[in-house]
């Protein structure tokens, strides 16, 4: 699949990221800007609020007890005295012009309406101001308060050149400086975007070289446990969750075949037999029949398949409903009584339980669970052999043993005999009938029920097959598989 390369993850991390380290340093820009603008405006104020209070108090000393600002004598040289780059000038109660300091020459500091009412309601006032000359000038108008009266005005001007100067500055340097910032960060984004998704590109790559007929290839895993490494590890997982279903697949399609396969070749031999050599009506009679036995072991196997196909799909529905399972046993051991009688086996029934054991479950379906575990423990038991129906409760579970005196079961197929069409003797089971399907199915009815079946074998003494069913039957969700009607 093709796609654009604006719109790939490298390029969108890159401008995320690029976007919000530009954006927060241009906030941070905007905000050390305003802060330091404000900060030397500040110290301004301050500068000349502490010239004015340094000249009430001189004037305080120097004139104690009067009531007007007699003089401006020492003006200049208190300006030398404290080293003040300021410009200086007093006015009198009558808000006229008495002195300034020299750094004025010819010049006045305004003072306009605003500041002369403040300063008669005894309040200081703080202004920008530009004179004529262009000199943008600081002015604090501060009166002289004599015991609740206006005295006279000290007026303190400072220039905010160099200090607009050095805002400037500070200003051409972010503007210039912070271009080239975003454009390092761009490619900083960029190369860490390459780094962060180098990880990625190499499990795609990986990825798109895994096919069906390589499942048991693996993604490579990181070193470090991350985020990423999770992913890749639950990808592996659903990868190798692939190949046992492929191989399941595999080896079903190729067990069906040949299963099928097998009784088709009998009716064609058959069959091209009869046609060429048979003259009398038996002859035909007997190909007839043989056919008949081939076809209906073919309709076992086809509806085992069914059967199963259909429990992989939830379209098998289990009815349960609450059942004697005592009585079943009971009913299973006379059935098998029955069965046994043609090879002189002796069953013989073993109930462990003090009272009736009742359960949920799906009668037709235990019916053809046990019928099955009982016609194989007699398919492969010996003539005047011992079989055993044991029934047991476990806590909250019920237990059913069927227990025979058979040929066993070597160990190295106990972990597959539940397999499709797995069988420990391929030539006897052909023989006797069997599709290598029926203890699939006693296992899928088992779990289907909630339960679980298990099997103990020692070749030449016999196998013991164990059924454990919950009493309360199956909790929700345990076959998601299988359709349960209660």
């Amino acid at each position: 699949m093709s796609f654009s390369p604006l719109r790939s993850i490298r390029v969108r991390l890159t401008f995320w990221y690029a976007m919000t380290l530009a954006v927060i340093l241009a906030v941070s820009a905007l905000f050390s800007y305003h802060y330091f603008s404000h900060n030397l405006r500040s110290q301004v104020d301050r500068q000349v609020r502490e010239v004015a209070r340094t000249l009430e108090q001189h004037r305080a000393k120097q004139h104690q007890g009067s009531n007007n600002l007699e003089s401006c004598e020492h003006l200049q040289d208190l300006a030398h005295l404290h080293n003040w780059t300021v410009f200086l000038q007093l006015r009198d109660a009558s808000l006229q012009l008495l002195c300034r300091t020299d750094n004025l020459v010819e010049r006045e500091l305004p003072f306009g309406p605003v500041a002369r009412q403040q300063v008669r309601w005894l309040n200081e006032h703080l202004e920008t101001i530009e004179l004529d000359d262009g000199e943008v000038l600081r002015l604090l108008s501060h009166p002289l308060n004599v015991e609740g009266r206006l005295a006279g005005v000290v007026q303190v001007g400072l220039e905010l050149g160099p200090l607009q100067q050095t805002v400037e500055e500070l200003r051409l340097i972010y503007l210039v400086v912070g271009p080239f910032a975003i454009f390092w960060l761009c490619i900083g984004c960029w190369l860490l975007a390459e780094r962060t998704l180098a990880p990625i590109l190499e499990v795609t790559e990986a990825a798109q070289g895994i096919t069906s007929d390589n499942l048991s290839r693996r993604l490579p895993l990181g070193n470090h446990p991350d985020e990423l490494s999770q992913m890749v590890s639950c990808l592996n997982q659903m990868l190798e969750r692939l190949e046992k279903s492929f191989r399941r697949v595999r080896q079903f399609s190729g067990d069906a075949s040949h299963e099928l396969r097998t009784p088709l070749t009998i009716l064609r031999g058959e069959t091209e037999v009869t046609l060429r050599w048979a003259k009398h009506p038996d002859e035909f009679r007997d190909m007839l029949r043989s056919n008949m036995e081939e076809i209906d072991r073919m309709e076992r196997i086809i509806g085992s398949l069914l059967t199963l196909a259909k429990s992989e799909a939830g379209e098998l529905t289990l009815e349960m409903k609450e059942l004697s399972l005592s009585d079943l046993v009971q009913e299973l051991y006379l059935q098998a009584r029955l069965l046994c009688e043609p090879k002189s086996i002796d069953a013989q029934l073993v109930l462990r339980v003090e009272k009736e054991i009742r359960i949920r479950g799906d009668d037709l379906r235990l019916r053809q669970l046990f019928l099955n575990l009982i016609s194989n423990a007699i398919k492969y038991m010996a003539d005047d052999g011992q079989l055993e129906i044991v029934l047991v409760q476990d806590e909250d579970f019920a237990r059913i043993d069927i227990v025979d005196s058979g040929i066993g079961i070597p160990a190295e197929h106990l972990p597959h005999i539940f397999d499709r069409f797995y069988r420990v003797d391929k030539a006897r089971n052909r023989m006797d009938g069997g599709t290598g399907l029926g203890l699939a199915i006693v296992k899928w009815i088992a779990e289907a029920h909630g339960g679980s079946i298990t099997v103990r074998s020692v070749v030449g003494k016999g196998s013991t097959f164990s059924v454990r069913l919950p009493i309360q039957g199956p909790a929700k969700g345990t076959h998601p598989k299988t359709t349960i009607l209660d």
